[in-house]
């Protein structure tokens, strides 16, 4: 595969027009968002009126039809500016768009997809449960059939978008029996269905503007035309989800990293101990130095990966078995480094700012607390290196 990539034309005016319009929707609303932990529906409203949340949806089903490299660049830059808004964009086009994209059929794509490409519902994607986690193949909302209907009974947890989502990609056990070889199907399920409600919305460490929901389903009855891919193959469509999602969370990551890495630098050159601003110290320096070259490296993996994903299509029964492999272990890798290398340089930021950077409301602070989720949600670090070390040991290097 070749190694070589750069930006064309159009991709480079496509993150001007989006850093020019963060600026001035997003950036004014950041702070005020994280003190009353409100979701900023506003500019979210803003975004989607854009066009923001079907960045990678062809344009004949409702979105931009500018790929994984699009989206990344998009949220790349919105990684700049907040964590929360993020995660927004993320649980609905990574976690939401992706599996209708890649696995709907044309009616659910007429009906679900591209009235969320273009920003008319929100969704949401749940698969974690009180008793199921990492083992997410262990899920116990049951899905029964009446019929040809279904009926789901049982409670999600820490669903991204749980509370605003108009329709949840919802993961539940048809055989729990099988477990995620064959036991579990994934639903879309539609806020205001009869059985179908919110319960508790966690209050967080960070990010504050974005709901983490818990979901309560009681005989919640839906039809056939609701079931996302094949009956027994939901393991399967969440997993392409959040290989997409582990590669853009990267994006995320790496935008945070650059915002923090710039706030660092500006006060090291204006901050004056012992007669010398701090950056003319060689222990600044190295620190400098080392959260830059963490940057360059993972922008290249970053889209190295998103491009990979744009060149093997949207369609799962047309990729190889080393193609799916290669593009799990590489997902699996950026998202393990881009979420650490993002808490080390938030860090290390933090720490050049000294005092100033543990005082509540400052950028550094909340970068701070927004980017220590990274290392848990759409996979722990500790799966993604499961994940790399099994492919390693079953094809090598």
């Amino acid at each position: 595969m070749a190694l070589e990539f750069a930006f064309s034309s159009d991709q480079e005016a496509f993150r001007a027009a989006v850093r020019a319009f963060l600026q001035k929707e997003v950036a004014p609303v950041v702070s005020r968002m994280d003190e009353t932990e409100e979701f900023p529906a506003a500019s979210v409203r803003r975004m989607q009126e854009e066009g923001y949340f079907g960045i990678p949806v062809p344009e004949e089903d409702g979105g931009l039809g500018l790929g994984k490299v699009g989206y990344c660049i998009f949220l790349e830059e919105l990684g700049k500016v907040d964590a929360s808004h993020g995660v927004i964009v993320g649980a609905h086009t990574s976690l939401g768009t992706t599996p209708l994209l890649y696995y709907g059929t044309a009616e659910q794509k007429r009906r679900w997809l591209a009235p969320a490409a273009r920003g008319e519902k929100l969704l949401a994607f749940s698969l974690t449960e009180p008793g199921s986690g990492s083992d997410s193949g262990a899920v116990h909302t049951v899905a029964e059939r009446e019929g040809d209907r279904w009926s789901i009974t049982g409670t999600k947890i820490y669903v991204s978008n749980g509370r605003e989502a108009d329709t949840v990609v919802l993961i539940a056990a048809n055989d729990p029996k099988r477990g995620a070889n064959g036991g579990v199907t994934a639903f879309l399920v539609d806020r205001g269905t009869p059985g179908f409600s919110v319960g508790r919305c966690e209050k967080k460490m960070g990010l504050h503007g974005s709901s983490t929901a818990e979901l309560v389903l009681d005989h919640v009855a839906v039809g056939p035309e609701h079931v996302l891919g094949e009956v027994g193959k939901g393991f399967h469509v969440a997993m392409t989800a959040l290989d997409v999602g582990r590669v853009s969370l990267a994006a995320a990551s790496l935008g945070g990293m650059q915002a923090a890495t710039q706030e660092a630098l500006q006060f090291a050159q204006n901050r004056t101990q012992f007669g010398l601003p701090i950056s003319e110290y060689e222990v600044i320096q190295f620190k400098l130095a080392d959260m830059a070259m963490k940057i360059h490296a993972l922008r290249f993996m970053v889209y190295h990966a998103a491009a990979r994903q744009d060149r093997m299509g949207t369609d799962p029964t047309a990729w190889n078995r080393l193609e799916r492999q290669e593009k799990t272990r590489e997902s699996a890798t950026v998202k393990c480094l881009a979420s650490e290398w993002a808490s080390e340089v938030i860090d290390e930021a933090l720490q050049i700012h000294g005092g100033l950077g543990y005082i509540r409301g400052t950028p550094i602070e909340r970068a701070y607390r927004d980017a220590r989720i990274s290392e848990i949600f759409e996979g722990t670090n500790e799966i993604q290196r499961l994940v790399v070390a099994r492919d390693l040991l079953a094809r090598g290097l």
